[in-house]
């Protein structure tokens, strides 16, 4: 009993040392969210200054940068997208170079307003046919950011899962200490019984869950 007693408290103490552990590693997990968080604030702000290297997008730019951060992520991840994928890469490459020879020739014609109007309407149907992923809409840039944080709350996760394990152990030990003390118990009161066939009824119920006990002790893992 007294031996079931100590397995009991080595096993309460792996659980809180466990549990222990997997606090610390969530509020790892929790960091390494955060600092995913701030490296695509960061990204989008460096981005978004590239932006304003473009003339056609420079006004909007500058803006949305005076906003806040989550306005201006809102809008990168929403409003400056096109949707119509070409079939093939080399097309997409063709297709830029295109649109960057009509601003070129846009701004060349500065003062012509019939000329430019022509050509903003070239640039047009030359947009609606090219794709803009942005970094945001990258499932594996999102990915990339948090796949530190969710390898740390993976190793938290089973910290706390060793944790309830150890839990469960020590309160098996703990019941296994009860039925101890039932076996005891029952062989104290045969000692004071004066009936023969009583008394061995007592010893025999006392030997029956000691046995159960010391089984059920010995199927435990050790500490």
């Amino acid at each position: 009993a007294a031996y079931a007693a100590y397995q009991s408290a080595l096993w309460n103490g792996n659980m809180i040392a466990s549990y222990n552990s997997g606090i610390v590693k969530f509020g790892e997990a929790n960091r390494e969210y955060l600092r995913g968080s701030m490296d695509i604030s960061f990204d989008t702000m460096i981005y978004l200054e590239s932006l304003k290297e473009l003339p056609q997008l420079a006004d909007d730019v500058e803006r949305m940068m005076s906003a806040e951060m989550r306005h201006a992520i809102k809008w990168a991840d929403t409003n400056y997208r096109m949707k119509t994928a070409p079939e093939k890469m080399a097309e997409m490459a063709s297709l830029q170079q295109q649109l960057e020879n009509k601003w070129d020739e846009f701004e060349s014609l500065e003062g012509k307003d019939a000329d430019q109007e022509r050509i903003m309407k070239e640039i047009t149907e030359l947009e609606g046919k090219v794709s803009y992923q942005t970094f945001l809409e990258s499932p594996n840039y999102t990915q990339a950011k948090r796949m530190k944080g969710e390898s740390i709350t993976r190793e938290a996760e089973k910290k706390m899962e060793e944790g309830a394990r150890a839990n469960q152990i020590g309160d098996t030990f703990t019941l296994v200490v009860v039925f101890f003390t039932v076996s005891l118990f029952f062989a104290g009161i045969s000692s004071g019984l004066k009936k023969e066939n009583i008394r061995l009824g007592m010893l025999g119920i006392s030997a029956f869950i000691f046995l159960l006990s010391v089984v059920r002790m010995l199927l435990l893992p050790f500490a």
